[in-house]
This record gives structure tokens, sequence and C-alpha cells, in this order.
């Protein structure tokens, strides 16, 4: 199995929470036999926008359509996922609308999970936010495959119980979840139609 995991931190990598948090689940990934890339979207040179520019970012969106799952990685933002993810969710509008006209959904068979680092409100709210991207995108939405790290600092995230075991979880049930879509193929028999109330 093949995942990709978008890092939409802020900070450098040295100073991220959420670098580090990203850092465990690869490995975690990694040990359950799967390949898995992280991309630090800072480092991209990319415009944001909802259409389609050759830019460093594209390639990376691209590289959704071969994998088997995919993770949005965010630090909690004044209660929001950060300014990155925001900006991967809106240049995907390129594809929904291609999903819609073209009446396929290319990221069925797929599964999807979100990571986010912080501390106070807003977990919840953007999990809510990110799965229902997600979903209207054709992704599954994998049970608890969503990690909650409030500990600060490098030390404590790597010792935080909650923090490897929300990991472990993520992981390990985004590849079983995986392994069950590509054997099933549920995208053959499901319908590629869209969320849009207007559709013909």
């Amino acid at each position: 199995m093949k995942f990709v995991i978008y890092n939409g931190t802020l900070k450098a990598d040295a100073e991220s929470n959420t670098s580090k948090v990203v850092q465990m689940l690869k490995l975690a990934f990694e040990k359950l036999g799967n390949e898995c890339e992280v991309v630090t979207m800072a480092e991209l040179n990319y415009q944001r926008g909802t259409v389609d520019i050759d830019d460093d970012l594209k390639p990376e969106l691209m590289k959704m359509f071969k994998a088997d799952g995919v993770v949005f990685a965010t630090p909690i933002w004044w209660s929001g996922q950060s300014s990155h993810i925001q900006a991967i969710m809106e240049r995907m509008d390129p594809i929904y609308n291609w999903a819609k006209e073209n009446k396929h959904q290319p990221f069925y068979n797929k599964v999807f999970g979100s990571l986010i680092s912080g501390g106070g409100d807003g977990f919840q709210k953007i999990h809510g936010n990110l799965y229902s991207f997600a979903s209207n995108f054709g992704f599954t939405i994998v049970p608890q495959a969503n990690v909650e790290s409030k500990a600060q600092g490098v030390d404590e995230i790597t010792q935080d119980d909650d923090t490897v075991d929300q990991v472990k979880n993520c992981a390990i049930n985004m590849t079983a979840w995986a392994r069950v879509l590509k054997e099933g193929n549920p995208a053959k028999d499901g319908r590629h139609g869209s969320v849009d109330v207007n559709e013909d």
C-alpha cells in the first residue's frame, strides 16, 4: 500500500509539533510494510486559487491518484486548519469539477485520514471540515484515522501515550481499510455522481 501525508505545518520542521507527529505516522505506516511519502507544503512554491496551474503543487497533488490513502496534517490555527491545507482543498477544485462533469470519482477506493496538532479548541471542527471535503471527493473516511496530538515539543510528543496510540490506530486502520477497498473494488459498482443538488 502507498500513502501520502500532506504536511501543512506553518513552521520549519525542526520547530514544528505537526512535523514530529507526521514523522511518527510515516514510521508507523512503514512498519506495517507500506510506502509513505511526506509532502511538506511550506517547501513548495505554489500559487493559491481554484484553477489548474503548472507549479510545484500540481505534481504533488497528482500523487493522490496513485496512492491508496491520503492524510492531511495541520496545526490548529485560530481554531481552523492551516493556510497550506486550505490551499490544497482549493487547488483540488478542478478535480471535483472534472469528476462531476465526467461522472467518475477518481478517489473512490482510496482512504482518508487527518492529523491535527495543537492545544485548545479546534480538533473536532477541523476533522469535520476535512472529512466533509474528503467525502465529497469520494474518499472513504476510516474509523479512528484522526490523530489529535495536544502534546507540545519533541520530547513530550514522543512520550505522550495518547499521541502514540492514535498514530497506531490511524496507520493500522487506514492500512486495513485500504486493503479491503483495493480487493473489493466498490468503485466498480458504486454510483459516480456528485453531491450537487442541481446536478442533472
